[in-house]
């Protein structure tokens, strides 16, 4: 257990972050706190939202939900941006999910969201990733869920090129084993 260099509360040697008032719990974790909290230059205030392609709509350090820091951005698709972020709370690592803002006033894609939590939350198996929860601050819909590190396979071949055959043949048995598991539930994967 380590305390809180402000305010003394008790965490696990784990966190990063205090889970009670949000302050880094060592000097080297204060370098992903950034400007999103302190002023600038030019002394205005910094949004935590923002459109910068490097890092998404949301800063590394910026708080959000009263709960998590954003740690960075993981990646962005259709259905929305997926942020590395510290769960202050719980003090855990969490994927954030977010709904693209232009698909948040679409009621169609907001129950295809909640019906991912829903099904989501069905399946429990080591090859799939578990979602907990749903959630919605100032009109922007979000999932909280597991983060797993590591590079997703597509950039792994783009990398390295073809798999040895005997790391394919696991890869594709994990990834039959979670499809079954998820078949098992009555849950189909659409992507």
């Amino acid at each position: 257990m380590v305390s809180c260099p402000s305010c003394s509360c008790k965490q696990t040697e784990s966190n990063r972050f205090c889970s009670e008032c949000g302050s880094a719990l060592r000097p080297e974790y204060e370098e992903t706190v950034t400007q999103s909290a302190a002023e600038s230059s030019e002394g205005r205030l910094l949004s935590a939202f923002s459109s910068s392609a490097d890092h998404g709509r949301f800063v590394p350090g910026a708080k959000f939900a009263d709960r998590y820091r954003i740690v960075s951005l993981v990646g962005k698709g259709g259905m929305g941006e997926v942020y590395r972020a510290d769960d202050l709370k719980l003090g855990h690592t969490v994927a954030l999910k977010f709904l693209p803002q232009e698909l948040s006033a679409d009621p169609q894609r907001l129950e295809f969201f909640h019906n991912e939590v829903r099904l989501s939350r069905q399946v429990s198996h080591p090859n799939v990733c578990r979602v907990y929860d749903i959630g919605e601050v100032d009109g922007q819909y979000f999932l909280s869920m597991e983060y797993i590190n590591g590079e997703d396979l597509k950039d792994l071949l783009r990398r390295i090129g073809r798999l040895p055959q005997a790391k394919g043949v696991e890869i594709a048995q994990q990834l039959c084993s979670g499809l079954a598991a998820a078949h098992d539930r009555g849950v189909l994967q659409r992507d």
